[in-house]
């Protein structure tokens, strides 16, 4: 009678190999999920809801933006951008061109600035809002608006 010989892992180093894969595997599949869920709860973001400018007289206009942060990050402030003389505030304190607010996630804020050149009814005013969340993240937002 011929007798085979079995080459190959004997059980135990089988199993061994086995669960080494499964402990790799499962190593780096949790770091890629808390990379992943770390990245999507850190979300800043805010919509502008409503931009008007309003001609007031002589070269002046006040714009109001109103901002929704719809974002999980504090918006701690609001700045506009321009090459024009503006004055911008926030109810209910009054610090010059922006400054410090407190916008806290699904609210909304605004900002109102009085514009103090070239501004006539029906032209357009240019600018940017760079919004400051409370990780220290900004984003810009060109706002283009036409006075009334």
């Amino acid at each position: 009678m011929l007798q085979r010989s079995r080459r190959g892992l004997s059980p135990l180093l089988a199993i061994i190999i086995g669960l080494i894969v499964v402990i790799v595997a499962g190593i780096l599949l949790s770091q890629l999920y808390f990379s992943y869920t770390a990245t999507i709860s850190h979300r800043p973001a805010c919509n502008i809801e409503h931009i008007d400018l309003v001609y007031v007289g002589g070269d002046d206009g006040q714009l109001v933006i109103n901002v929704k942060n719809v974002g999980n990050v504090r918006i701690i402030e609001l700045w506009l951008e321009t090459s024009v003389r503006v004055r911008c505030w926030r109810h209910p304190y009054t610090p010059d061109y922006g400054g410090n607010t407190n916008i806290p996630p699904g609210s909304t804020g605004a900002i109102v600035c009085r514009i103090y050149e070239e501004i006539s009814p029906g032209r357009t005013f240019t600018a940017t809002l760079r919004v400051t969340f409370e990780d220290d993240s900004v984003q810009k937002y060109p706002i283009a608006v036409r006075a009334r």
